[in-house]
């Protein structure tokens, strides 16, 4: 045997010495030497099967979906972050680098008590209480706010701003268990600064906009916002983060998307709830890019709506069956389409869109967010009413697994003149798990917003 002849051990009996002189010894018997190859085979055995229990991933028990999904690798190392499809994924400033990690870098100076850190404090409306803004359009005037922060109004002499938002009574957070009653009751604070690093508003170093457009002294140290509903549009977004080029050289809607998502970064409780509602809605087999996106926004949004309390209607709702058409031209476009997400905050709407959408297209895997609190607003103020069904927390956790649930698709049927649609489609072109995103927008808005939603830039 080739191992026999190459054993260390088998011409022990027939080596030299160093003089030349044959080693006395005594030849090994049959029997020891078939005891050492069973021993060596045996050891060989042993760590091959411990290298394996070691190297590879042990299998799920859930039978869910381990197919390589796009990942983020962090910069510090080559360890990469899987996606999974059916759990909680999102993308974080020490992860996803680019645009999120400078504007987590622009909001957590050195020194927060420092004379050179800056501030713009983020104001709540004169009547916080009755404030009917939700989650999408929070989100869009907290970006709106964060640029004139970092821009300090289309003014960088001076240098960039750290936003701050006040401490007053959000409704979407009233009776909030997690944290105080403000946005932190969800998501993550804006900046590792306090409200008391701030100057008080009768100091002589601090000045308040009386609106939005107000010019004002950049040299004060703390400026706090109007108290008006709509937010400065600064011109220039993209100059702060000390990318080179002009403003319009760099994509807005990479921008916009790391703004929502820094904005929207769950708190661990709100994560672990999402995760739990992800797992229960989405199928481990799901290929995003075979999945059309359905985030169908009615109730309030509509004109005529009898909802007291909520916001006045912006749109003049589309038919279920445009969103079913649209779907219709998704898949005759693209054959390989096999699942429609659809969602809303408006409880009659499932349903029909599903009947509708079984009469045409009977093949396609119809999926939903299971235990949907389908409040039947999206108005914050309102929220409250439908306390004896779900709670806030409930509202705002459902809300946004609906937001997470999008994510896993590839095409888009929406309408841009809600902010919240507009909002999914532009998040998923940058953090979706396709690799490229289509849009069909049923209920056009002609803004940049709406732009972005439907083709990027």
């Amino acid at each position: 045997m080739a191992f026999l002849a190459r054993h260390p051990l088998h011409n022990l009996a027939r080596r030299d010495s160093p003089s030349g002189k044959p080693l006395v010894g005594c030849p090994l018997r049959p029997s020891v030497l078939w005891i050492l190859i069973l021993s060596v085979g045996i050891i060989q055995v042993i760590f091959l099967l411990s290298y394996k229990c070691t190297a590879e991933p042990p299998a799920n028990n859930n039978n869910r979906d381990n197919r390589s999904l796009p990942t983020h690798t962090h910069s510090s190392s080559d360890r990469r972050i899987i996606r999974h499809v059916s759990s909680f994924w999102w993308p974080s400033p020490e992860t996803s680098g680019g645009f999120l990690s400078a504007i987590h870098n622009a909001q957590h100076p050195k020194d927060c008590s420092a004379q050179t850190t800056k501030y713009f404090v983020m104001q709540s409306l004169k009547n916080n209480e009755g404030d009917n803004r939700g989650l999408s359009a929070w989100a869009s005037v907290t970006m709106q706010h964060m640029i004139h922060a970092f821009t300090d109004g289309d003014n960088f002499e001076n240098g960039r701003r750290v936003l701050i938002n006040d401490e007053k009574l959000w409704p979407m957070a009233k009776g909030c268990k997690h944290g105080p009653e403000t946005r932190e009751c969800y998501f993550l604070p804006l900046t590792n600064c306090k409200i008391s690093d701030v100057d008080p508003v009768d100091r002589g170093s601090a000045a308040v906009l009386a609106g939005a457009k107000d010019e004002y002294d950049r040299s004060v140290r703390t400026l706090y916002s109007s108290l008006q509903k709509h937010p400065r549009m600064s011109h220039d977004k993209t100059s702060w983060s000390k990318l080179p080029g002009e403003a319009g050289d760099h994509s807005q809607t990479s921008l916009t998307a790391a703004f929502l998502a820094y904005n929207l970064q769950p708190k661990p409780w709100l994560r672990k709830e999402i995760d739990r509602r992800l797992r229960r809605s989405i199928p481990t087999d799901l290929n995003p890019e075979r999945a059309v996106g359905v985030p169908i926004r009615r109730s309030d949004k509509c004109f005529g709506h009898k909802i007291s309390g909520s916001a006045g209607g912006e749109l003049d709702c589309p038919p279920l069956k445009e969103y079913v058409d649209a779907v219709k031209s998704f898949a005759e476009f693209d054959p390989l389409i096999d699942s429609v997400i659809v969602t809303s905050e408006d409880p009659a709407v499932c349903p029909e869109f599903i009947a509708l959408l079984k009469e045409d297209l009977p093949n396609l895997r119809v999926i939903t967010n299971v235990g949907d609190v389908q409040q039947g607003t999206g108005s914050a103020s309102k929220l409250e009413a439908y306390g004896d069904v779900a709670s806030n927390a409930d509202v705002v956790a459902s809300a946004l697994t609906s937001f997470h649930m999008h994510l896993r698709a590839r095409y888009f049927v929406v309408t841009t003149k809600s902010n919240w649609t507009t909002s999914i489609a532009i998040f998923a072109r940058v953090f979706g798990f396709a690799p490229d995103i289509y849009v069909i927008d049923i209920g056009r808005n002609r803004n940049g917003y709406s732009d972005m939603a439907r083709r990027s830039g």
